[in-house]
């Protein structure tokens, strides 16, 4: 079975319906998170992936990413100080979803969401931490590559964590993952591939005027084929 796999989409429909283009049905399409925030499309885009789970429940995997988990954190009241979330595109997300949003309302939008959205709610809040097939080893944002068994990481550090890319892969499996930018790898929004071609970085920064990227995989970890489409930013 082959993958198309996509990250950090953030609210940019019309990138996403591009890469869509390109998605056969027939493989496993995977979304690596970060479906929200930064863009103005966040409502549409998560309702885009409903609807395509909602319709091929075998061939579509959702996986959460940082932002979805910020965005737990805030409507459930668990952040002291929601400026984290909203200066890091929350706000932006909001507008999306909350028509005529007062946006000094901060307790009172994180209640409309958990009412008026629940089932949007609930659906980014079971997204998986990692999805493991064949040869690859896919999350949001990596795994804690100094444990001697990767499947004790901890779920902050599968939505969170930065650089484990740049330690030794131990686990025998190719790790494909987002949240970290590509051009902080290798000064482009092109897919990364590390030297040692055991992890593969595809956030192309799309949310920055940058690309949103995607993957064509085998199941046994071959390069079929990569796209891109440009940010409008």
């Amino acid at each position: 079975m082959n993958l198309l796999i996509v990250s950090d989409i953030h609210g940019m429909y019309k990138q996403f319906e591009e890469i869509l283009r390109h998605w056969d049905q027939e493989s496993i399409l995977v979304i690596l998170g970060d479906m929200i925030d930064r863009g103005e499309y966040s409502y549409e885009v998560v309702q885009r992936i409903m609807s395509l789970q909602a319709e091929f429940p075998d061939k579509v995997v959702v996986l959460k990413g940082n932002h979805e988990d910020m965005l737990m954190y805030y409507i459930d009241g668990k952040m002291e100080d929601p400026t984290p979330f909203l200066v890091n595109g929350g706000i932006e997300m909001l507008r999306s979803f909350i028509k005529d949003i007062d946006e000094e309302a901060v307790e009172q939008n994180a209640e409309i969401l958990k009412t008026q959205f629940a089932a949007e709610i609930d659906f980014l809040r079971g997204a998986r931490h990692y999805f493991q097939y064949g040869n690859l080893l896919i999350t949001h944002a990596g795994f804690d590559s100094a444990l001697h068994d990767w499947q004790q990481t901890a779920s902050h550090d599968f939505l969170w964590i930065r650089e484990h890319y740049r330690n030794e892969n131990k686990t025998g499996l190719l790790n494909i993952f987002g949240h970290t930018p590509t051009r902080n790898m290798h000064e482009t929004d092109d897919i990364w591939i590390s030297p040692c071609q055991t992890y593969i970085g595809i956030d192309g920064a799309c949310a920055y005027g940058g690309q949103l990227n995607a993957l064509l995989i085998s199941e046994e970890g071959e390069i079929l084929n990569t796209y891109l489409v440009p940010s409008e930013k």
